[in-house]
């Protein structure tokens, strides 16, 4: 019985190790949804599952990875009992409360860009790090800090008419929106506006353990302009790393939100996707059973309102040899449509 039961355990972690390589091995291929559903189901647990290979995450590598706000002091820190950060909300400069504005009529699409400068986006959620002998979670920054570039004018690339054609200008908008959740957590998207959409040019993921940059080929289209209902499919590969996105969304209907005042309508549109670097062992992906969600406004330049975020971001610790998972559930809505120039501004 003692041969029988080592032979099972063996047996198993074979499998376990062969699903993970063919994951792998068929998303960096190509457009696969089972790969990353593989995956998610034997990675935390590839190196953890034996006794002698399970260590704690050591509370260094925690705070890191968590979007701690910048006044959090690592070195005295102490996990899993980080205390919530308790702070005043802040008034964003907003009148008071009276009968809000009348919205703007809504456009389909747009071909320009959100004004520049920063913008406040207030925040509720959770974070949470998972794998070893150790697990945590946080509350998410109340307030994320979104900085929007001033837009240029670009000419397209020879895959254009799979990024949604050129505008008749012959030019795309070309600006870059940079999140920061804290000071160790950003990422940062160069978008293009094609003639029917706006596209992903490169994404730069940065935490406390990597910097992640992604430039797809073609480019992903994050945004297709059109009726309610209508949906899309598109993805694209970096040839530098390997790595491949795949994303699908649809319009799902029509929204309107008060932002300090000013009633705004907005697109709907429920989106999911995974990004994959075999080369580095790191898949990020949405959750399959939340959606993800935004609300975007083509009449102010295509500016995102709203967002409902639930994703995994399964990455390769060298230092524990085994596979962390940072998971990312939130609700962001932006706080004024006007941006201001510093980030103390954002707090008047």
């Amino acid at each position: 019985m003692t041969r029988a039961l080592a032979f099972r355990r063996v047996t198993a972690t074979r499998i376990a190790v062969c699903a993970v390589i063919a994951g792998f091995a068929a998303t960096a291929c190509g457009p696969h949804p089972a790969a990353s559903i593989a995956m998610r189901s034997t990675a935390l647990n590839l190196q953890f599952a034996r006794p002698d290979l399970t260590k704690p995450i050591p509370p260094k590598i925690l705070v890191k990875l968590l979007p701690l706000p910048p006044m959090t002091n690592p070195t005295v820190q102490a996990f899993p009992s980080i205390p919530p950060i308790i702070v005043p909300p802040a008034t964003n400069g907003c009148p008071p409360a009276k009968k809000a504005k009348a919205a703007a009529p809504l456009k389909e699409s747009t071909l320009g860009a959100p004004a520049a400068g920063l913008y406040g986006y207030a925040t509720k959620g959770k974070a949470t790090v998972s794998g070893g002998a150790q697990n945590g979670s946080v509350p998410m920054p109340f307030l994320t800090q979104v900085a929007i570039s001033a837009s240029s004018q670009e000419a397209p690339d020879t895959t254009v008419p799979a990024e949604g054609g050129a505008p008749p200008s012959g030019k795309e908008t070309e600006y870059t929106v940079t999140t920061r959740f804290s000071s160790t957590m950003s990422e940062v998207d160069v978008l293009m506006v094609s003639a029917s959409s706006i596209n992903l040019v490169q994404r730069t993921l940065t935490d406390g353990q990597r910097s992640l940059s992604f430039t797809p080929t073609p480019q992903v289209q994050l945004i297709v302009f059109g009726a309610v209902g209508s949906s899309w499919k598109s993805s694209g590969s970096d040839s530098n790393s390997g790595s491949v996105m795949n994303y699908q969304g649809s319009i799902t209907g029509i929204k309107q939100i008060n932002v300090c005042g000013q009633l705004v309508k907005g697109y709907a549109v429920s989106y999911s996707y995974s990004l994959a670097n075999p080369a580095v062992g790191e898949i990020i992906r949405t959750n399959s059973n939340d959606p993800n969600t935004l609300l975007v406004a083509p009449q102010i330049g295509g500016l995102i309102l709203s967002q409902h975020i639930d994703t995994d971001d399964i990455q390769f610790n060298a230092s524990l040899s085994g596979y962390l998972d940072v998971m990312l559930n939130y609700d962001t809505t932006v706080n004024r449509l006007k941006p201001v120039k510093t980030a103390a501004e954002l707090a008047l």
